[in-house]
């Protein structure tokens, strides 16, 4: 056991006086400063946002909207508000039914409890950790996740379970970090059985009893099922009863069926165009979009949340190739400049200014678990770009920017590529004389942690969020094991000693670059620990470094607690900056 290793006991005192502490030296020295910033930024994200969408029927889709006002609307009708103290996070499509489904959960935490609601409004409480209800041959369905204990079977967790009614029908076999995704047709289901983020099997059939294998690999989705015909994706591909019907040349994220067309929405020039596709896989149209968020079908209506950085969403429904707008809001000006650099491979960022002479650069990037930064209207970094500092988004591998190889090659033992490209980002805007702030979260916080060890001439200001730091105790960690199959099993020697080499925690060292770092008491994703013990560990080196511990959780939490969050982030980077 490491001296800091108390740190992961939350509830003891010596945390709690160590959050205490450091709480309050950071409020000493950027206090006044975050004061200042506070009610301009609560008023940013009291802005409304879009957390999720799908089409209820063809002339109306289901909205989850956060912001001052955390509501689900069918269509223009408030139909669900949440409870005081609580966020409504997610919304689902209850298969076979006319109720919709609404999770809910606390300051940011993933423990979630999830209602049915009826058209009228009239809500009924499933449960917590309850996930995508469905109706299957007239019994309520649902996907259980056992995230913190054991299932009742008594299988190993972190797991799903999926229930219908009272009984588990599936999941005993499932190994731990594994989870499900259902889609019922009828009296037809599919599941998706995922491994991490990087495998996929599909099974099919018409009871849980009787599900065969359909296919599988590294990206599997469901598309639609009619008249005996199952269209998925796989891939880069779309298939139609296990026969390829379209190969893009681009990544795919999406698919949806409008009857005799297929819009297939892919990744093309770091933007997401819809490309039309009859049911044979003729291409029949395209439209430009900077960054489709949701989208969804029902009937011969498609429905779609966009977004870009200049506005910050519209919601539409297209039907018959005919488009209106149900929904917009929000408009910033600020130029967009896509930036290449030539590392390893060719890189791709966005920068956004401002000024042709900012006071920084916050360099943003996240590489890891198939997630893109595309296109998206500037949130917390809209006050420090008004204030004359540039953002530049980095695309790096491990993301899906191109596709699943450029994600595999920033995972596991490619896993240094990410913190190698980065810093050719950071190194251009050195280069032209301009300072550095790395920022990053969650595995963004892993990238900047890495990326600072390894490269810290790089670097003037570093900006760590609710991060991955201690590799190789991860997978102990709340829903660590989930990780394994992005970065490898640390008990496996394997990776053992390539996680150690690049772990920010293992390989802190002296003289590191003035730091912040910030997490939230109820991130229940992310333990806390790699944060505090970081921190710890850097301050016995002596490095300048500072910690806010928010009451936030690892998810959106509430407006208050996010405007608290970024004033004291906002804050160290000024003061970080006009200090050099």
């Amino acid at each position: 056991m490491d001296e800091f290793e108390y740190l992961e006991d939350l509830n003891g005192e010596r945390t709690k006086s160590f959050i205490e502490k450091e709480n309050k030296k950071t409020e000493e020295k950027l206090g006044k400063r975050t004061k200042e910033l506070y009610p301009k930024l609560l008023e940013i994200y009291k802005e409304p946002y879009v957390l999720g969408m799908f089409a209820y029927d063809e002339n109306n889709p289901v909205i989850l909207l956060y912001g001052e006002k955390n509501q689900v609307l069918l269509g223009n009708k408030v139909i669900y508000t949440s409870p005081k103290d609580y966020v409504a996070s997610s919304v689902w499509k209850v298969y076979n039914s006319k109720e919709m489904g609404v999770s809910i959960e606390k300051k940011g935490s993933d423990k979630i409890i999830t209602f049915l609601i009826s058209p009228d409004g009239k809500t009924t409480e499933l449960g917590e950790m309850v996930e995508s209800p469905f109706y299957f041959k007239g019994e309520l369905c649902y996907v259980k996740s056992y995230r913190y204990s054991p299932p009742p079977d008594g299988g190993e967790y972190p797991s799903d379970r999926v229930f219908c009614g009272n009984d588990i029908v599936y999941g005993k076999d499932l190994k731990p970090g594994e989870f499900v995704s259902i889609r019922a047709f009828g009296d037809f289901i599919t599941l998706i059985r995922r491994k991490g983020w990087r495998y996929s099997e599909l099974y099919a059939g018409e009871s849980f009893d009787s599900l065969k294998k359909i296919d599988e690999g590294e990206v599997i989705d469901v598309i639609d099922y009619a008249q005996g015909n199952l269209i998925y994706q796989r891939n880069d591909s779309v298939y139609l009863n296990r026969k390829e019907v379209i190969k893009s040349n681009y990544p795919i994220l999406g698919v949806s069926s409008l009857k005799e067309t297929l819009a297939v929405e892919v990744i093309k020039d770091y933007r997401t165009p819809l490309l039309f596709y009859d049911i044979n896989g003729n291409k029949i149209g395209e439209e430009i979009h900077d960054n489709i968020q949701f989208m969804d079908s029902e009937g011969h209506s498609l429905f779609i949340v966009e977004t870009s950085f200049n506005y910050k969403f519209r919601i539409s429904r297209r039907a018959k190739e005919k488009s209106e707008t149900i929904m917009q809001y929000g408009n910033y000006d600020v130029k967009v400049t896509d930036i290449y650099v030539k590392g390893d491979v060719l890189l791709h960022g966005f920068l956004l200014s401002k000024t042709n002479n900012p006071k920084g650069v916050i360099v943003y990037g996240y590489g890891g678990f198939r997630i893109s930064l595309l296109p998206s209207f500037p949130m917390s970094t809209r006050p420090l770009l008004d204030e004359g500092y540039s953002v530049l988004i980095t695309n790096l591998r491990g993301g899906y920017e191109n596709g699943e190889e450029w994600h595999k090659a920033g995972m596991l033992l490619n896993k240094k590529n990410v913190f190698k490209d980065f810093s050719e980002f950071l190194r251009l805007v050195k280069s032209l004389g301009g300072k550095t702030i790395a920022m990053g979260g969650s595995n963004g916080g892993l990238l900047v942690g890495a990326t600072e060890n390894e490269y810290p001439e790089v670097i003037d200001c570093a900006v760590i969020g609710h991060p991955v730091l201690d590799m190789l105790r991860y997978d102990k960690l709340y829903v660590g094991k989930y990780w394994v199959e992005e970065y490898g099993d640390p008990n496996d020697p394997k990776y053992r000693d390539y996680l150690l080499s690049y772990s920010p925690y293992h390989n802190l060292k002296k003289g590191l670059p003035k730091t912040f770092v910030y997490t939230g008491i109820n991130d229940d994703r992310v333990h806390p620990a790699h944060a505090l013990k970081y921190v710890a560990k850097s301050e016995e080196l002596g490095n300048d470094i500072m910690l806010f511990v928010n009451d936030s959780g690892h998810a959106i939490a509430d407006p208050e607690s996010e405007a608290r969050e970024y004033s004291y982030v906002i804050a160290f980077i000024e003061e970080c900056t006009s200090s050099k």
